[in-house]
């Protein structure tokens, strides 16, 4: 019987030329899943790097769902 996926909520960067830093709230079972997302999302002349994790406990209010993505 396979486990079922551990996700866990990643704080993913994303940062433009002439704009403030925006900061992602993601759940994703990895990191590179979690940039793969949001790179997916981003336009052109973005760059994109994972900044942290939150834990559960921080992440709880948001109630997030595998791939949302939600501004910080």
């Amino acid at each position: 019987m396979a486990k079922p996926a551990r996700f866990d909520t990643y704080l993913i960067a994303v940062k433009q030329k002439r704009e403030p830093t925006r900061l992602y709230a993601l759940l994703a079972a990895s990191p590179a899943e979690a940039l793969e997302i949001v790179t997916a999302q981003a336009s052109e002349g973005v760059a994109v790097e994972v900044a942290g994790k939150l834990s559960k406990r921080m992440a709880r209010p948001y109630k997030l769902k595998a791939g949302d993505l939600i501004l910080i």
